[in-house]
């Protein structure tokens, strides 16, 4: 009997460790598969390979239109709903559960932040239209950080000590049992000091909502009247995360074009995002119900991309029955910039590949879609969902700027004699070119949603704002989907990502 449980408990190990492998190595193993199954067949069918670019120019095309008429859509909801007057909708609006009741807790973990822009986030803080008796934020340093952490968490204290409802700084101690050098970490600890004094003061778990923060996290005037408005509205508003759109305007017009590109780019993909809710996962800067926090033991303390993976022990832990819903108002943070060009490509490259190692989460999802009980489709579609995204994120470019010219350059003569082979460099083009019309509308909304211009620069430096999207065939493969295919390739081999903290530098 003794020896029949240990077979059984073996084999029951092996599997679960098989399944979440298979798991690790699906994504990377389908992008990879795609892109040299491409390049191997040009040789061997060029003629059908030259077929498939022009469908796939044609699907390019259709999903760029697609995105443009959505982001259209958002940027319209967005000048709209800014311009609300939340907190007076707030006060006249009757709920079950009152406004004034709710309060907001703001964890802002740091590490080698500046005292400029951790002054600058706490500064948005306070310019907010939100009694600021109901907010309550905690800075967490890090011990590893040393004498620059103790000296820096005191001059913000002595600054900001009586400006909110509760202020406080904490301290991480490094290197405790079940944590890597990571965000969650961080912010689980200085969540945990700050919400014990909170609930010994009577106030309900469930009237408490948390932002969780990048350090650099500038919000608008009516971030925290409008959350409260979505929170006490919504009708399941405990099985919900809080999405507001994240801009990167903090430091936008100092920024290289190439950092400006990536970092508009990923504002209008969340904007997208916003107009199809159902697909929606949490991102950078956001907002959750203390309960629900509580109920799935807080952020991971071993990840890196602790800002989606919290959307997934949600969506598990309820079965099935959470989303995220966004808020149609703005967190603005800081693009990529360091002191020479050659670091801001390198963070940014880095940046991108921590955003897309949000791949990690996939293996998380699927295993725990075994053990859940959550309706078959919902599995289905969020299993697709994630694949596709990540696939299309990791191969899209690098299919249109580079392998659909592998049948013009390395087609057997017999190709070479064919119409199609002289159509194809025409045909591919007009469609690229049709397709590229859609970075109008990118331009016109990336001038649109630009901050004011700092008076050290003269009215030209609009120009390289606007012509800086000609970049995005480039940019889209060297610092979007590389990154991506690296993330990929190192979940499928096993190999882990370190938590890289940008480099954050302003100029003044």
């Amino acid at each position: 009997m003794l020896n029949d449980s240990i077979l059984n408990t073996t084999i029951e190990f092996d599997t679960a460790a098989l399944r979440r492998r298979f798991f690790e190595v699906l994504p990377g193993a389908l992008a990879w598969c795609t892109l040299l199954a491409l390049a191997v067949l040009a040789f061997v069918l060029p003629f059908w390979i030259a077929v498939f670019v022009i469908v796939y120019d044609v699907y390019v095309l259709i999903r760029a239109a697609y995105m443009a008429v959505h982001l259209i859509y958002a940027y319209r909801r967005l000048h709209r709903l800014r311009a609300v007057d939340w907190l007076q909708s707030c006060r006249t609006t009757r709920t079950d559960l009152p406004w004034d009741a709710v309060h907001h807790i703001v964890v802002l973990p740091t590490y080698n932040e500046s005292l400029q822009v951790l002054r600058t986030s706490l500064a948005s803080l306070t310019r907010t239209d939100f009694p600021q008796q109901r907010l309550h934020v905690v800075v967490g340093f890090e011990a590893r950080a040393g004498e620059r952490a103790l000296t820096r968490a005191a001059v913000l204290r002595r600054e900001y000590g009586r400006a909110f409802g509760t202020f406080l700084t904490t301290l991480h101690p490094d290197n405790l049992p079940g944590e890597k050098q990571v965000k969650s970490a961080n912010a689980n600890w200085a969540l945990r000091q700050l919400e014990e004094g909170l609930l010994h003061r009577g106030i309900p778990v469930g009237h408490i909502l948390v932002s969780n923060f990048d350090s650099d996290t500038v919000v608008d005037k009516n971030y925290f009247a409008h959350l409260t408005y979505v929170f006490v509205t919504h009708p399941d508003r405990y099985h919900v995360s809080y999405q507001p759109l994240p801009v990167y305007n903090n430091n936008l017009w100092d920024a290289p074009a190439f950092s400006r590109v990536i970092a508009t780019g990923s504002t209008f993909w969340q904007m997208i995002e916003s107009t199809r809710p159902e697909r929606l996962v949490t991102f950078s800067s956001h907002a959750i119900t203390l309960r629900a926090l509580k109920d799935v033991g807080y952020w991971q303390p071993d990840i890196v991309s602790e800002d989606s993976r919290i959307f997934w022990q949600c969506l598990l832990r309820y079965n099935g029955r959470y989303r995220t819903v966004p808020l149609y108002t703005a967190v603005s943070m800081d693009a990529a910039l360091a002191k020479s060009w050659l670091r801001t490509f390198i963070n940014q490259y880095k940046q991108k590949r921590r955003w897309a190692w949000g791949i990690e989460n996939f293996p998380y999802m699927a295993e725990g879609f075994v053990r859940r009980r959550i309706p078959l489709r919902t599995k289905i579609t969020y299993i697709i969902r994630t694949l596709e995204g990540h696939y299309s994120w990791a191969t899209t470019a690098i299919i249109a700027a580079g392998l659909g010219w592998l049948p013009i350059m390395f087609g057997s003569p017999q190709f070479h004699a064919t119409v199609l082979s002289y159509s194809l460099p025409y045909v591919a083009r007009t469609i690229m070119s049709i397709a590229m019309v859609g970075l109008l509308v990118s331009t016109a909304i990336s001038l649109l949603l630009l901050p004011p211009k700092p008076s050290r620069y003269s009215r030209w430096r609009y120009l390289p704002m606007a012509f800086q999207w000609a970049l995005v065939p480039v940019i889209a493969t060297v610092l979007s989907a590389v990154p991506a295919l690296d993330a990929e390739t190192r979940l499928m081999l096993g190999r882990d990502l370190a938590f890289n903290v940008m480099e954050k530098n302003r100029r003044s």
